[in-house]
């Protein structure tokens, strides 16, 4: 119970915080079978030859660092977000202070595409893993490249698509150990695509002055993620109240129907000139699988029924 009493708290101090920019969530996975396997330590020990795995991970596309010597840009990976797994074991990557991994698109870097999963925006290094070897961490090492016309631009979300071997060139999925190769995986696809949302529109929204205000929810809503709950088409200029609770057990408001209830202390606030509201967080750590959270805005508008104009009530389901 301390959890679920302190989580609106962090909620809200985070969206008092300095705004983050938010974008899109995508989720990479590699499929691939084991050909060979050399080291006996699990959990890699357990990945037998003929295994099917995978390795996947999240992206924000608004997170990334572009080379400044080459047309390569690399998107952040999301280090809780990697599991490279066999479907009974998995390993993930080496924590902080490691190096930043990244997941690196090539866009005619020279006459060629692809796709790289390492700590360097530029070069095919790989990424530690979790588990040590005898030469210090595995090194998980996975490219792919495909002929220049593959991609059209450096943008993450022009790259949703699933890549196989039609106009593959170079592949490589290792893990390293040092200067070996102890685990060999036969590549066989790659698979970039929109996460799934973890937002739905609940409605009971109440018209004003520019006719419905319109709420939305984005981002994953997973520990450390960055989400964003956008008011637009708001009374301009006007004072806004943003009620969030934990569940929905609607009320009469104003003329209206308020989901988030029972709800916690509002956060007051101005909308802008135009009416909107853009509001990215990061989501605090600890809150449990399946966690609701129940978000609406409340908006003075003189040509409400009652004075005041209700957004569309959003709810964020934690994964």
């Amino acid at each position: 119970m301390r959890l679920l009493t302190s989580l609106p708290v962090l909620f809200i101090a985070t969206l008092l915080a300095r705004p983050v920019e938010a974008g899109q969530i995508v989720r990479v996975t590699f499929q691939g079978q084991v050909v060979s396997n050399q080291v006996n330590p699990a959990p890699l020990g357990e990945f037998s030859v003929g295994d099917q795995v995978s390795l996947t991970f999240l992206l924000d596309d608004a997170v990334f660092v572009n080379s400044p010597n080459f047309p390569t840009r690399g998107y952040e990976i999301d280090r809780d977000s990697f599991s490279l797994t066999n479907g009974t074991v998995s390993v993930g990557l080496q924590p902080p202070p490691s190096m930043t991994p990244f997941f690196v698109l090539r866009d005619n870097d020279p006459a060629v595409d692809g796709f790289l999963v390492s700590t360097n925006i530029e070069f095919p290094v790989g990424v530690p893993l979790s588990q040590a070897g005898s030469f210090g961490q595995f090194i998980n090492a996975t490219h792919v490249t495909y002929g220049g016309n593959l991609l059209s631009s450096l943008d993450l979300l022009n790259a949703l698509g699933t890549y196989d071997f039609t106009g593959l060139t170079v592949f490589n999925w290792t893990i390293d150990d040092g200067p070996f190769n102890p685990v060999i995986i036969d590549f066989q696809d790659l698979t970039i695509a929109l996460e799934a949302d973890a937002w739905s529109d609940e409605g009971s929204a109440l018209a004003g002055v520019s006719g419905e205000p319109v709420l939305v929810g984005s981002g994953d809503l997973s520990s450390g993620s960055v989400n964003a709950v956008d008011l637009s088409n708001a009374a301009p200029s006007a004072t806004a109240a943003l009620f969030i609770a934990l569940a929905s057990t609607p009320v009469p408001f104003k003329g209206g129907m308020l989901l988030p209830n029972p709800f916690f202390e509002p956060l007051i606030t101005m909308t802008s000139g135009i009416g909107d509201f853009p509001l990215p967080f990061v989501m605090p750590a600890g809150a449990p699988a399946g966690t609701e959270l129940w978000v609406q805005w409340a908006i003075q508008d003189a040509a409400a029924v009652a004075g005041v104009s209700l957004s569309n009530g959003v709810k964020g389901t934690t994964p």
